[in-house]
């Protein structure tokens, strides 16, 4: 089962363009066997703690996540014989909690927020516990796990090389920073005038902004991972969840594409792009599917209960467009001087 990972599409967008000559490509993660990006990342910190002895099959894995990473965790644990504890929260799409818990997983929701209104550090506060309760119980800490990135550098990255002669841009959500991270290392390797624009969710403290609470799944943090690297991204793209979520709607209808909320991101940002470089190649990173969040962000009512109402949407392709040539958030150059040398002492080093 594990070795259907990888070798994921990518398609082009035919009817959804800024311009008629731009070209814009979507990888769908969401091919992977648990169906998201996450199943990349978490084998390989796996096999690599294995390999390593920090993980063998008297050990307890024991993870916080917001969803696919809990879904890519159950099925390893599964196929290889681990016992999975989940930390997770009451923003977990039930679709998630359903897959890993039919898998096997233990399910530990955390059901209060921090101060800030944030999940993510109780989660973390409740590994934590968790670890010290059980001598047997490990993490493999996504968000500080350089295994994390270098998946993603070894595996991802040798994929879009040989799918692209030439390519503009990369366009990607940052979560803990792997797959953004590890990409952009690996690819300005091929493609050295490769521009890469990170997507974070309005509100995400990720890059250093005041953490508010947002509806998105799967994209930005309440703090800065340590598996995000800045000296390899150029721009930032802060994405509010009306614009993804409109991105998701319309692209279903229009591309027949079912995008999760961080793609409907990651797209909206790669059209962005497009639309002040015209006839470039773009690529964006779409982390899961739809399907994931069909009775969620697809759903009307649910939206609603969340305080998003429909009517709030973009409902067209003509719409949508016109959000993408003028986003709420314009972008944001990263590189400044002292990113520049930071870079440039990295590639001394190596």
């Amino acid at each position: 089962m594990l070795e259907t990972l990888g070798e994921t599409p990518i398609v082009r967008l035919r009817k959804l363009l800024p311009q008629p000559q731009d070209r814009i490509y979507v990888k769908l993660e969401g091919a992977n066997p648990s169906g998201s990006i996450k199943d990349r990342a978490a084998l390989r910190m796996v096999e690599e703690a294995e390999r390593h002895g920090r993980l063998s099959s008297e050990h307890t894995i024991v993870e916080s996540t917001s969803g696919n990473l809990g879904k890519a965790l159950a099925l390893i644990g599964s196929v290889k014989g681990y016992r999975v504890i989940l930390v997770v929260d009451p923003k977990t799409p039930k679709s998630v909690l359903s897959y890993a818990s039919s898998l096997g997983a233990e399910l530990d929701m955390v059901d209060r927020p921090d101060a800030n209104g944030s999940y993510q550090t109780a989660r973390i506060r409740r590994v934590e516990e968790l670890l010290r309760k059980n001598p047997q119980a490990r993490s493999l800490n996504q968000y500080n796990n350089p295994d994390n990135p270098m998946a993603h550098a070894l595996q991802t990255a040798p994929e879009i090389a040989k799918d692209f002669d030439e390519l503009s841009a990369l366009v990607a959500a940052v979560s803990t920073g792997g797959h953004l991270s590890g990409l952009s290392s690996a690819l300005k390797e091929h493609f050295p005038s490769l521009h890469v624009r990170a997507v974070d969710a309005v509100g995400s403290a990720t890059f250093g902004h005041p953490f508010t609470p947002y509806k998105m799944r799967g994209i930005g943090l309440s703090w800065q991972p340590g598996n995000l690297h800045h000296a390899v991204i150029d721009s930032l793209h802060s994405v509010a969840d009306t614009e993804a979520l409109s991105t998701c709607r319309v692209f279903a209808r229009e591309e027949g594409l079912l995008l999760g909320e961080s793609g409907g991101a990651a797209v909206f940002a790669a059209l962005a792009y497009a639309a002040s470089h015209p006839g470039r190649t773009v690529l964006a990173i779409a982390p899961d599917a739809g399907s994931n969040y069909l009775y969620e962000s697809y759903d009307d009512g649910w939206l609603t209960e969340q305080g998003v109402p429909p009517e709030s949407l973009c409902r067209s392709a003509e719409e949508l467009l016109n959000c993408v040539r003028a986003p709420q958030h314009p972008p944001t150059p990263l590189l400044d001087d002292t990113r520049r040398m930071t870079r440039l002492a990295e590639g001394e080093m190596a």
